[in-house]
């Protein structure tokens, strides 16, 4: 199963009575990154839509300053996305 923590993808590799660990190859020939971490970390995005798959990808190319989650913090924290306001339109008559 596929996660996105802390904006990153990760692969959850097992379930213990405290949480779940979970893990990203480095590299080739390099150890993994393995970190245990609570089902209800706000940070955490267990079953991941392809979009939020997208923007994790993004942001660990860089491509991108922060990850954005669906109740608006990011990570890393402070780093609010301002969406442009919409302009409301009046008719005419």
């Amino acid at each position: 199963m596929e996660a996105i923590y802390r904006g990153v993808r990760y692969t959850v590799v097992e379930r213990s009575a405290t949480g779940l660990w979970i893990e990203r190859p480095k590299g080739v020939g390099q150890a993994t990154d393995r970190v245990h971490v609570s089902p209800v970390d706000a940070d955490l995005i267990l079953a991941p839509t392809e979009e939020d798959l997208v923007l994790a990808d993004a942001y660990e190319r860089g491509e991108i300053s922060a990850f954005e989650y669906m109740d608006g913090h990011t990570y890393p924290p402070n780093r609010e996305i301002h969406k442009p306001r919409r302009r409301r339109t009046f008719q005419r008559h």
